[in-house]
């Protein structure tokens, strides 16, 4: 049961705060009697109850505030059965008054959902700004707790003392009551995951204890036949459990729980029909399990309400009991089990000024500190959300870090860009910023995903496809100096925006001081046909035997072509480990990993990723090869922080409709990624070379999607103008900023970038100085 806002309905409800007086306890100790005086409540609790009245009403009397009041709760609860009271109802009433009398004249109230028990074994919980309540959920938990113990006296007293508060339903079976108002319910109700573990825990009660098995047997069937009458509701997929019979909410771990224990109920007593029910109620909930899964966290309830971290991690232990029956409840699983490591993911988006706008993956706390005004901190659902400080008073740039820890602690922490106030009229004057970036940018390429084609006229194919790369793959002629004149014109004429992949198989590798001149110039002649060379790559893929001449092929390449990007090709299938170890001096910007296809003993699949990591870890990663299913392959790379792209083998396979959105998202970075910080980086950035009365303006070139500041600054840092707003990845873009009159002096165009999908660190670029 989830801890809701309590609606307090009972007459006579109190406030938690301040003086009862005396006077006002009189009226409620009649009616908690008068309630009692029914010939349905046998004399011996009768007269129970009358003398836990009496001392109830003492109590409110002498105990302090904060103490009396939950006293008060419980006896006002008492009392709202006037004319309802049963000998089950007596018995639960008035031994939750006694365990609240009994506390509370000891201590002041506890922490919410505080168990005691008393002498029986019966389960009271508190639950905040109310008393003490009987449980029936948690009780028959208990039950089962004292079976799986082979407590068999402990078992037995405890399941007399159920039997004896179990109510007679009109619907038909015995349902054991909740006699408190709860989320806008009524007292009394019932819970079918509570009546689905009562069957549970009698038939498994009566297993261990014999000498009782008729009749704990039947109490489990009767347990069980209060739910078809008027526990169940449904989805679309079929029945579901109501965890509250007020109400028709699909709660997942109350269908879990209830399919779990329901079968074993049904397996116990040899009942057909509560069999068929909890099959069809796990049909019904592996069904409907991806509505529950937010890609980042679980909801507790549908449409959207998220769970709290105590019923995420009770999901997952249920999932799991029930993974060996549906291969849905193994995967769902270990994804929600997952979920509790990963730290919260974050996008942004251009907010106004002074105000941050994000979306968050899951539940979190959320601290954003700035210098232009106070610290904030707030306990945010997943979603989209703002903060908002204002506009800074006074000119200048105000950074801006946030913080966000999910229930289970995983941190993220991010940059966003910084407010602004811009103003020309500038009082007390920062010193000047000495940053400025005027060396060529060294940004490390997007994520890419290109595909192999047969030849370089095919590559008009794949820029078709979204595709940012293709690999041509040519052979050596033996001894061949040069490329000849027909191959060298294809090479001219891959799309402009198109990089290649060129890879040249030399096999055998030259073994001679000539044969190896030959094959270097070679390469530097296919080189100088690219105009968009990504990488070249030699081939075929080295082994441990291999490794030593390929290395020093590569570098003599590398010597006669200085400034050429290299590549290795590492075939999972073929002697990785040899390979690996073998070119471990090999001068290489991009290794191309190309895996095996299943996983055998000295072969590499994606699953090993990790050693080629270890191997190479300053060199980013190309999978070469994508294994299917392609779009899980493609996102999964593009969430790895050391994976640069995904080639496929075929333009075909790359050119499919359903991967296009797939492909884009993952070249302008755009896959939420928990736990990973992109930074945005631009791979062009092309400055004003002068100020003149038209608007200053800046092209900038991002290797993912992301949002951008650009302000135009004073010698002494303060900005003038600027704007903000978004960018696509791979694109290059003009930002023009706002008009201004610039009084004669030295400015600088000031630009910085935060990733908009899995935010990281803030970058920012200074231009040289421009002199109005």
């Amino acid at each position: 049961m989830k801890g809701h806002t309590l609606i307090f309905t009972l007459a006579g409800a109190v406030a938690l705060v301040g003086s009862a007086p005396a006077a006002s306890v009189a009226p409620l100790e009649k009616a908690a009697l008068k309630a009692l005086a029914t010939s349905r409540v046998d004399a011996e609790t009768g007269a129970q109850g009358r003398a836990e009245i009496r001392r109830a009403a003492r109590l409110m009397r002498i105990l302090p505030s904060g103490r009396r009041e939950h006293v008060k709760v419980a006896l006002a609860e008492l009392a709202s059965f006037t004319g309802k009271m049963t000998q089950p109802h007596a018995l639960i009433l008035v031994g939750q008054l006694r365990a609240t009398d009994d506390y509370l004249a000891q201590h002041y109230a506890p922490r919410d959902k505080t168990d005691i028990t008393d002498a029986e074994g019966i389960v009271y919980r508190y639950f905040g700004g109310r008393c003490f309540e009987f449980h029936p959920l948690a009780n028959f938990g208990a039950l089962n707790a004292r079976v799986a113990r082979q407590d068999a006296d402990g078992a037995r007293r405890l399941a007399d003392a159920l039997k004896a508060r179990g109510v007679h339903e009109h619907g038909g079976g015995i349902g054991w009551e909740y006699t408190f108002p709860f989320a806008g319910g009524r007292a009394p109700w019932l819970s079918g995951m509570a009546q689905a573990v009562a069957a549970q825990a009698f038939a498994r009660t009566a297993a261990l204890v014999p000498e009782e098995s008729t009749a704990l047997m039947g109490q489990a069937r009767a347990a069980y036949q209060a739910i078809p009458g008027k526990l169940l509701t449904s989805v679309a997929a079929g029945p579901w459990i109501r965890l509250y019979s007020f109400t028709s909410l699909p709660v997942l771990n109350a269908q879990l729980q209830a399919v779990i224990s329901l079968a074993s109920y049904a397996t116990a007593a040899e009942d057909q029909a509560a069999a068929d029910l909890a099959g069809r109620m796990q049909r019904s909930a592996a069904a409907t399990l991806a509505r529950f899964d937010t890609g980042y966290w679980s909801y507790y309830s549908l449409p959207h309400e998220p769970s709290p971290l105590d019923y995420h991690e009770y999901v997952v232990q249920l999932l799991k009991q029930l993974a060996p029956s549906d291969r849905r409840f193994a995967d769902a699983a270990a994804r929600f089990a997952a979920y509790e490591t990963q730290p919260p993911a974050v996008q942004l988006q251009p907010g106004a000024a002074g105000a941050l706008s994000f979306w968050i993956s899951k539940p979190s706390t959320v601290t954003a500190v700035t210098p232009a005004g106070p610290p904030k901190r707030l306990t945010v659902s997943g979603g989209w959300h703002t903060l908002s400080w204002g506009t800074p008073k006074r000119a200048g740039a105000y950074g801006v870090h946030l913080t966000a820890t999910d229930a289970g602690g995983n941190t993220a922490s991010f940059d966003a860009l910084p407010f602004v106030r811009a103003t020309s009229t500038l009082a007390k004057p920062k010193p000047p910023r000495s940053k400025a970036d005027d060396a060529p940018l060294d940004a490390p390429p997007p994520f890419e995903v290109g595909a192999t084609v047969p030849d370089a006229t095919q590559s008009a194919l794949a820029a078709q496809a979204g595709l940012r790369l293709v690999r041509l793959q040519l052979t050596w002629p033996l001894n061949a100096p040069a490329v000849d004149p027909t191959t060298a014109a294809t090479l001219q004429h891959l799309p402009a925006n198109t990089a290649a992949i060129v890879q040249l198989n030399a096999s055998p590798l030259p073994a001679d001081a000539a044969g190896l001149t030959a094959l270097t110039q070679y390469a530097a002649s296919v080189v100088a046909q690219v105009h968009a060379l990504r990488a070249f790559v030699l081939g075929p893929a080295p082994t441990g035997a291999t490794g030593a001449a390929y290395t020093n092929a590569l570098a003599a390449i590398g010597a006669a072509r200085p400034g050429t990007p290299l590549a290795l090709e590492i075939d999972g299938s073929t002697d990785p480990s040899g390979a690996v170890a073998s070119v471990a001096g090999a001068p290489a910007t991009l290794v191309l990993f190309r895996p095996a296809p299943t996983r055998t003993t000295g072969l590499w699949t994606t699953a090993d990723l990790a050693r080629l990591t270890d191997a190479f870890p300053d060199t980013p990663l190309l999978l070469d090869g994508a294994p299917a299913p392609y779009g899980t392959t493609i996102k999964s790379a593009a969430c790895s922080t050391n994976i640069a792209g995904v080639l496929f083998d075929r333009v075909t396979d790359a050119a499919k409709p359903s991967l296009r959105t797939t492909i884009q998202s993952a070249q302008r970075g755009t896959f939420v990624c928990p736990g990973v910080a992109s930074q945005a980086l631009p791979s062009n950035l092309e400055w004003p070379t002068a100020l003149t009365s038209a608007p200053a303006s800046v092209a900038v070139d991002c290797n993912r999607d992301c949002i951008y500041l650009a302000t135009l600054d004073r010698s002494d840092g303060r900005p003038v103008v600027a704007k903000r707003g978004q960018l696509t990845g791979g694109v290059l873009t003009r930002i023009t900023l706002p008009k201004a009159k610039l009084p004669p002096g030295t400015y600088r165009v000031d630009v910085r970038l935060v990733a908009r999908v899995n935010p990281g660190t803030l970058t920012q670029y200074v231009s040289p100085p421009l002199a109005a």
